[in-house]
């Protein structure tokens, strides 16, 4: 039975004001019980699920309080997104100004084609006021266009409990393509924006098989109605939860190969499964929420980290994945983990923690000296899993942890005690050890225990080891490959050639004792015009593994020359293969952790050729 709220409603109002300009009105018109005594009225410094300070009220003004037809400007803020609010026996109607020309899944974006818009960066709420309900209407946008969003409709207005169940509740107003289908008696919608060069149909299916796994999961849904909003724009990514609605941007043009549906089918994966890791059961800091500043959690290597886990599950269950792609993507993300020098400086506990300085405002150096909650709590989802499996002989993994949390926590809040608890009591293993390694800590990563539960085989391959059959054969092109020296250039604009701009030095190697840094431009080496970062590492090879090159390089202007030593690549890429000699219960393990058969063991690779020469 739906919750009620019999608090007198604010009410809002939303109009375009400009949408070639990116500008809509807000219109909030306050009862008299919010506004018997004078105070303050805030906008929202942050959005939940996306951990850093925003500032949104640089995006508002023009702040008025309307008076019959008088309106009066606030000229004087409390603060950086406080206004001051007279007393008023009547209620108060205040009208401002929104700005919105970013599309991100966690900022308005507004112009003539759609208006997103996301609601801690759109409404104000007066101060000790969060718990009353809202009302909220558009009006006067172009025929044709209608309203997208979580929150049920009454008589024109969407509805929400509180300010908190409506700034979880984006709104996608616009001439967007609505898709939908029911499942164990939810319904589901699909609100589509923009063009794009994919099979609507096909990720309809996704969706549907998708959301029907984790329903499985879970044993049902916790919601009557839940919306995908899939906004496609060129180079556009990423993906925001809330409790009955998502919000995901894609890029438009990604589906000419099935690669681009199966990363979509991964970001609706991850951010469904929020439903439940993060909207349901979370630590109790992350709801009812502070919203003016930073609320610190030391849990995101649990609530994001394990959920990119475990979205790799739920797709291939649903079968909208090949293992080939998850494999693959696993092994980036391990190749990731242990190629960065910062695995040994910070731990997830301390990288969630840390996530509003550091994850959204990462700088040069930000790879040597952290850990991403995100990829490395990923992997360590992985180590949890298969650790959860060799103790039960396969039987029970990391989905029977979120099962066991959700069925005896619910949305009561968790702990790390309580996620702990629950590894003792579905492995009957102490779980410090594990905690001491990979949570708390900075161990290395083991993969020895996916390998005995799952049968598959991590192999760490040297870069040469990793060449095309051909030029494994080619003694010359294996010893070129095994040069390095410690730099990483600049990623390439897709279709563009990658920079020779330095984008990381990696410490303790020969490019940073001979003191090249982060965006020095190689302008030659051996005297050769580098215009390109692949010019420079050919050149880099010339000199050959124990040589050393003369390196030319501008910073701020002044052109330097250095000697560098070439050095034998000492990074290692994973590989997962299946292993020939998997067993009968390995090859259950896997069965039950991805719905799909074990694949059969790969060719054996050719071993690289050796040179005889220097």
């Amino acid at each position: 039975m739906a919750q009620t709220n019999k608090a007198a409603a604010i009410e809002a109002v939303i109009r375009p004001l400009d949408l070639a300009q990116h500008q809509l009105e807000v219109e909030l018109r306050l009862p008299p019980q919010a506004t018997a005594k004078a105070g303050a009225i805030e906008l929202p410094a942050w959005t939940p699920g996306s951990y850093l300070i925003r500032d949104y009220a640089r995006l508002v003004d023009r702040v008025r309080i309307v008076r019959g037809t008088l309106e009066e400007t606030i000229h004087e803020k409390l603060d950086k997104q406080r206004w001051p609010l007279p007393a008023s026996k009547d209620g108060l109607v205040l009208r401002y100004r929104v700005y919105g020309n970013e599309l991100t899944v966690r900022t308005n974006h507004i112009d003539p084609t759609h208006a997103q818009v996301i609601p801690a960066a759109t409404f104000m709420v007066p101060e000790g006021q969060k718990g009353r309900p809202w009302e909220v209407r558009f009006e006067g946008f172009p025929k044709g266009w209608s309203v997208a969003t979580g929150l049920n409709s009454k008589q024109g207005a969407f509805r929400a409990l509180d300010f908190d169940e409506l700034v979880d509740s984006p709104f996608e107003v616009g001439p967007f393509r609505l898709h939908a289908f029911e499942l164990e008696g939810a319904r589901f919608e699909l609100a589509l924006s923009g063009s794009h060069n994919g099979d609507e149909a096909r990720m309809v299916a996704g969706a549907k098989a998708i959301v029907a796994e984790a329903g499985k999961l879970f044993g049902g849904f916790p919601f009557e109605r839940y919306v995908f909003f899939i906004t496609f724009t060129p180079k556009g990514g990423g993906g925001l939860e809330h409790k009955t609605s998502t919000s995901l941007l894609s890029d438009s043009f990604r589906f000419e190969k099935a690669e681009g549906y199966y990363g979509l089918f991964n970001l609706m994966a991850h951010e469904f499964f929020h439903v439940w890791n993060v909207k349901g059961m979370h630590d109790p800091v992350l709801g009812p929420f502070n919203y003016d500043q930073e609320n610190y959690t030391r849990l995101l290597w649990f609530h994001e980290g394990f959920t990119s886990y475990m979205e790799h599950a739920l797709v291939l269950r649903a079968g909208v994945v090949p293992w080939s792609h998850v494999s693959k993507s696993l092994a980036t993300e391990w190749t990731n983990q242990i190629q960065r020098a910062g695995w040994s400086e910070q731990s997830l506990e301390e990288s969630s923690f840390d996530t509003w300085i550091r994850q959204y405002k990462p700088h040069e150096f930000t790879p040597n000296s952290t850990v991403g909650y995100y990829d490395k709590g990923e992997v360590v989802g992985w180590l949890m899993d298969a650790s959860l499996r060799a103790a039960t002989g396969g039987a029970k993994g990391l989905e029977h942890l979120f099962a066991h949390l959700w069925k005896t926590r619910g949305t009561q809040g968790i702990t790390d005690a309580d996620v702990q608890q629950a590894f003792k009591l579905i492995s009957g293993q102490d779980p410090k050890p594990f905690w001491d390694a990979y949570v708390r800590g900075r161990a290395p990563l083991d993969g020895g225990v996916v390998e005995r539960a799952f049968g598959l085989k991590l192999e760490l391959k040297a870069p040469w080891e990793l060449l095309p059959a051909e030029e494994l054969k080619d003694a010359d092109a294996v010893a070129r490959a095994k040069a390095f020296t410690g730099l990483l250039f600049a990623p390439a604009t897709p279709g563009a050639p990658e920079p020779p701009t330095v984008w990381n030095v990696l410490p303790g190697t020969p490019a940073a004792e001979a003191g090249i840094s982060f965006g020095h431009e190689i302008l030659a080496v051996n005297g050769w015009r580098t215009t390109t970062a692949t010019d420079v590492r050919k050149r880099l090879a010339d000199s050959g593994v124990g040589g050393k090159a003369e390196v030319t390089y501008v910073d701020r202007g002044r052109v330097h020359v250095v000697k560098v030593k070439v050095v034998e690549d000492p990074r290692r890429n994973l590989r997962i293969v299946p292993s020939p000699l998997a067993t009968e219960a390995q090859k259950a393990a896997f069965q039950a952790w991805t719905g799909q058969a074990l694949p059969a063991p790969p060719p054996v690779i050719p071993k690289p050729a050796e040179s005889k020469s220097k």
